[in-house]
């Protein structure tokens, strides 16, 4: 499997996990967040069925491999990312959650992007997490 595959697919478990988590926290199915990204796509039919919760975790492990896709290839091109993977993670981290929660959800939801105190902190965690995983699988070196 390749590095920039197996990045993606650890990135992608992160968060995975996390939203999947943060539904069951309150009080919804986990199946929940994936319904919401598939609604991106099918838009209200997502509310129904078994089809729209596997396109959502497709479409997220697709985001995901564009994130580590991203990140390898900045790494190969600035060198102070590859010499420094664990201080541009977190870095990088926080470049997936601005880009997330100040484009992308506004521009599918339509609202705005508010601080909401111990749950942006949480979810700003969890995307240094994402970032984390990506840089820990495309920096490992290859067994010899």
């Amino acid at each position: 499997m390749s590095r920039l595959l197996m990045a993606g697919l650890a990135g992608g478990a992160v968060d995975f996990f996390y939203a999947s988590g943060m539904a069951l926290s309150r009080g919804n199915p986990p199946m929940r967040p994936w319904r919401m990204v598939a609604s991106g796509w099918i838009g209200r039919d997502a509310a129904e069925g078994a089809f729209p919760i596997v396109l959502g975790v497709v479409t997220h492990f697709g985001i995901a491999l564009c994130m580590a896709a991203a990140y390898i290839h900045l790494a190969m091109r600035v060198p102070v990312v590859a010499a420094r993977p664990w201080a541009t993670a977190t870095m990088y981290g926080l470049i997936l959650y601005a880009v997330m929660y100040l484009g992308v959800l506004p521009l599918r939801f339509g609202n705005p992007w508010q601080w909401r105190g111990t749950l942006s902190i949480l979810d700003l965690f969890a995307h240094i997490g994402v970032a984390l995983a990506i840089v820990a699988i495309a920096t490992r070196r290859r067994p010899q």
